[in-house]
């Protein structure tokens, strides 16, 4: 099983369709929709750039409100499924976990011809899950220091010289680790585990930080504790001191989804607002704030123009990106944890 640079032929095609799309709004389902639904997400500043951009400008347009919940994780979604009482109709997920809770069946198939949705990447299009947001995972450094662009340069402390920091956590850093080793961005999965945990073995000794918390990185660079970080976009985008490099980053997707049993009219407003989310104009208003842009192929033609190639969906930036292999992780995900802690406690 493997996976090609991101997503190239598929932009392509989604880029291509735009000439045919027509703006319109979602036709209401027969029933009418509830007057309320509850929203669950992670909380943050993607909370507040979500009501800001998206859903207090569709409670203006349609009078229907939303509560919110935070914040979400695979447990809380799996207990609120299987007991019967399920309080959310739009729940915010990671890949990996909208993959776990398709394998246990916790979600509801959209409504797709009621969210009725303006162009989309076609990979942000799924069956059970709206593409919400893309992030992307990769290289960073504070202007002024000598620039890396591969993590074959991360890798490299001779040629670029200074501390280094990594996240405490497999799923970014042995894939950044098979590709400093030289393998290509289209053979990275299924993952050599044995060769990424040897490549990562040269890196190690030069690491400072194993970080846990998306703020370290930031913080490590600014105060020039480090001179390269694994980091994420949106952390390093909100500081004018810090360049991220999107080349061989992972780029993922953020997903909506559906909690199974939610209540039918209110999922069926949940629709209305996830066609306001496929809007480009607000997706660029929620970019402009965290730096996560949304679907939208669309999107750009909305961006101030310093952010315009600056984004993981930029068309100079998108086929340039390794997606993780969601469902590889899911069948080997628990495996790698383990030798991850044991690897971390015999150094």
């Amino acid at each position: 099983m493997k996976i090609t640079s991101f997503f190239t032929a598929t932009t392509a095609l989604a880029i291509a369709c735009l000439s045919l799309a027509t703006v319109v709004h979602p036709t209401i389902a027969a029933s009418e929709p509830a007057k309320k639904f509850t929203f669950a997400d992670s909380g943050g500043a993607s909370h507040e750039a979500t009501v800001e951009a998206f859903l207090k400008p569709f409670t203006e347009r349609t009078g229907i409100q939303v509560d919110y919940v935070s914040p979400t994780s695979f447990g809380k979604l799996r207990a609120m499924v299987e007991s019967g009482a399920v309080t959310a109709s739009l729940w915010d997920v990671n890949s990996q976990t909208y993959e776990q809770a398709l394998s246990l069946g916790l979600m509801e198939k959209l409504n797709w011809d009621q969210i009725n949705p303006l162009p989309m990447f076609p990979e942000a299009r799924r069956e059970y899950g709206f593409g919400g947001s893309y992030f992307s995972t990769g290289m960073a450094y504070k202007k002024g220091t000598q620039p890396i662009e591969t993590w074959a340069d991360f890798w490299d402390v001779k040629k670029f010289p200074g501390k280094r920091c990594l996240q405490d956590q497999p799923e970014n850093v042995l894939p950044a680790a098979l590709m400093a080793d030289g393998v290509p961005l289209d053979e990275v999965f299924p993952l050599d585990v044995d060769r990424a945990f040897r490549s990562l073995e040269r890196i190690a000794p030069y690491v400072s930080v194993w970080w846990t918390s998306g703020q370290q990185p930031t913080q490590l660079l600014v105060d020039n504790e480090v001179a390269y970080c694994l980091a994420w976009n949106g952390r390093i985008m909100a500081n004018s001191e810090l360049e991220f490099n999107y080349n061989q980053a992972l780029v993922d997707i953020a997903w909506y989804i559906v909690p199974k049993g939610a209540p039918a009219q209110e999922v069926e407003a949940a629709m209305l607002a996830l066609h306001d989310m496929s809007d480009p104009e607000k997706q660029a208003i929620f970019a402009e704030r965290v730096f996560y842009p949304g679907p939208s192929p669309q999107m750009v033609e909305y961006l101030p123009e310093q952010l315009k190639d600056k984004l993981p969906t930029s068309p100079n930036n998108k086929d340039r990106q390794l997606q993780p292999d969601s469902k590889w992780w899911i069948e080997h995900g628990e495996e790698v944890a383990r030798r991850w802690q044991e690897w971390k406690l015999a150094r």
